[in-house]
């Protein structure tokens, strides 16, 4: 049939053009008093066989350095895995898991792209839209941009501008706001989790593996 399309196909179509739209109006002016950040939600999410995945989300005490709180989701992936469009696969339970945890908090992030993503629209993009919280995006990997700057962080740039930094700590990690956080802001708070990669992802991501493998499927 000359016009057929896989559903999958258009679906991945139609998801890439949600990114677009939501990328247009985002909201990047910052939503953040960093001089008042104290309570940052950290997610994260671990598979067992493709086939079972468990979401952490802990509430984080910046000051003291504490877990406030912790929640969990144990589901069946939402999506396949697509380059680009881990949001379609990650998102559902990573926004339960945070309103499971409730209100109040300052900062969400999350191990996956902001706006260092091919739309400008990655994991913490979609779930700061959603949220109408600031997000910032923590990826061990680089999808799109170029580094620059030397020695232990520098600029990411895209189309000629930065859109978010890279820092070094036993590895590179790349840094981009999700929503309501400006790019400049990101050393600041980088900073203030003591300019490594940030201990309460490490935190989520040990909890993530530890459940995943605990469950009998």
């Amino acid at each position: 049939m000359e016009n057929y399309m896989e559903s999958s196909h258009l679906l991945n179509k139609f998801l890439e053009k949600l990114q677009i739209a939501i990328s247009r109006s985002l909201n990047l002016s910052s939503g953040l008093d960093i001089s008042r950040l104290e309570t940052i939600i950290a997610v994260d999410s671990a598979y067992k066989n493709n086939e079972l995945m468990v979401t952490v989300g802990v509430l984080w005490n910046l000051k003291t350095k504490e877990i406030i709180k912790e929640s969990y989701v144990v589901s069946k992936p939402a999506y396949e895995y697509i380059p680009g469009l881990l949001f379609i696969r990650e998102a559902p339970s990573l926004v339960e898991v945070v309103e499971k945890i409730g209100g109040g908090w300052d900062l969400l992030i999350v191990d996956g792209h902001g706006i260092l993503h091919p739309r400008r629209a990655g994991l913490a993009v979609i779930a700061g839209f959603i949220l109408d919280k600031p997000a910032l995006g923590i990826a061990k990997k680089l999808l799109v941009g170029e580094e620059a700057g030397e020695e232990n962080m520098g600029p990411v740039y895209l189309d000629g501008k930065v859109l978010g930094f890279w820092f070094k700590d036993k590895r590179k990690f790349y840094v981009s706001p999700g929503y309501k956080v400006r790019v400049e802001e990101i050393p600041e708070i980088i900073n203030l989790m003591g300019g490594r990669y940030p201990e309460p992802l490490k935190i989520v991501d040990r909890l993530a593996r530890k459940k995943i493998n605990e469950i009998n499927y």
